[in-house]
């Protein structure tokens, strides 16, 4: 057995890690925040859903709405 296969391995996080364990937490304080539901219209269409809800799926169409409309060289 050669030294690497002795020492016990240790865990760590990089930043990307920790930031994105951050925004986790943050994003379910959030959600654990807002659970109270929302009247939602758009177009025909009428709703109950609860705020956090709401948010994210505004959140996640103006993500694509970025995504498709940058230029590509």
């Amino acid at each position: 057995m050669n030294e690497d296969e002795q020492k016990p391995r240790r865990f760590a996080l990089n930043s990307k890690q920790w930031a994105a364990i951050a925004l986790v937490i943050v994003a379910l304080v959030f959600i654990l925040q807002n659970l109270t539901y929302v009247r939602a219209e758009f177009f025909l269409i009428h709703t109950a859903a609860p705020l956090w809800l709401v948010l994210l799926v505004t959140l996640a169409a103006g993500y694509a709405i970025g995504w498709f409309s940058k230029r590509r060289d």
